[in-house]
């Protein structure tokens, strides 16, 4: 049995700053020497462990959408306000979204370049979407429960409501909108929703 040699680099760590050169130039402007020189890895390397450049583009994304989602996700889910919990998790879009990177949001800007010519993409985005959807109306249904909104509040077009907020944000924070410009948007998203 032959052995290959051992891999010399750390997979996560690379993963990550893969992710963070898609996230900050998008899929067709990084280029795989960008890839690498972000990496720190040479050309077989990355071939041998993510494969092609369409492979680790699906990889990093996988990656952004557990981090992201588990984060929105959290904060959804905290005890206490529904109605807080949403407004916490706007601020937190708007907070990333005004970081100073101007990169948006990797899935917002993924949508945007790649959803409508790559299946794969488009595959992931739907996936995603749905699962954060789902979170949102969950905790729209709470918040009627809680008594925050109106008994007969449409849970399913507010929280469709709240999705084209979030890619709002990350767009207006891409643009260079200031972080209260943003916070002037969440404070009326969160006037409509009462």
């Amino acid at each position: 049995m032959v052995v290959g040699r051992p891999r010399q680099f750390d997979r996560d760590e690379a993963l990550e700053k893969a992710m963070d050169t898609f996230w900050t130039k998008g899929y067709e402007a990084a280029s795989v020497q960008d890839l690498l020189n972000a990496m720190g890895i040479n050309r077989g390397s990355m071939y041998d462990t993510f494969g092609d450049k369409h492979a680790l583009f699906a990889a990093a994304f996988d990656h952004y959408i557990e981090m992201q989602s588990g984060q929105r996700g959290s904060v959804l889910e905290s005890p206490g306000s529904p109605l807080g919990n949403v407004r916490n998790m706007l601020d937190m879009v708007s907070r990333v979204a005004t970081d100073g990177q101007q990169r948006g949001c990797m899935v917002t800007n993924s949508i945007v370049e790649l959803a409508s010519c790559d299946p794969m993409v488009a595959d992931a985005l739907g996936s995603v979407f749905e699962r954060m959807v789902a979170n949102v109306r969950r905790t729209l249904d709470r918040a009627v429960e809680a008594g925050e909104m109106a008994r007969n509040a449409n849970t399913r077009a507010q929280t469709r409501f709240v999705m084209a907020t979030v890619h709002g944000l990350t767009v207006l924070g891409k643009s260079g909108r200031t972080r209260k410009e943003l916070i002037d948007v969440i404070d009326v998203a969160m006037s409509a929703l009462k």
